[in-house]
């Protein structure tokens, strides 16, 4: 995946709000900016994506959306690398939660995302 930026991850959100309704806005810029010091450094595709997926959620950069954006970079992340998450909505949703709730590391997402990865065949 070419380099995630803080303007990628600002321009996901802004494309959630849009579609989906909420409050537009980065409350914490300088939050944004340490998780893509500490994404960017990860070569492996699914520890990057876990750590999008928890950072964003569990640290709230924006004012609102934060489980929407996490979820969708996190995907974005594996959809570059050719990979997707093979989980219905109800299991993705209770990730999020769990994430949420400060109930789940990096680690257990990382493993989550793992069992759930399938690769994409594009023909």
């Amino acid at each position: 995946m070419a380099e995630l930026t803080v303007r990628k991850i600002i321009e996901i959100h802004d494309e959630i709000i849009k579609k989906y309704g909420g409050t537009r806005g980065v409350l914490s810029e300088a939050t944004l900016e340490m998780l893509i010091y500490k994404t960017n450094r990860e070569n492996d595709i699914f520890k990057k994506s876990s750590l999008i997926l928890h950072g964003i959620t569990s640290q709230h950069p924006f004012f609102d959306g934060n489980k929407r954006t996490a979820l969708v970079t996190a995907e974005k992340i594996l959809y570059e690398e050719g990979y997707y998450i093979h989980a219905d909505v109800e299991e993705k949703v209770a990730l999020m939660k769990k994430i949420a709730e400060y109930k789940c590391s990096v680690k257990t997402i990382e493993k989550w995302i793992k069992e759930r990865a399938r690769e994409l065949h594009i023909g």
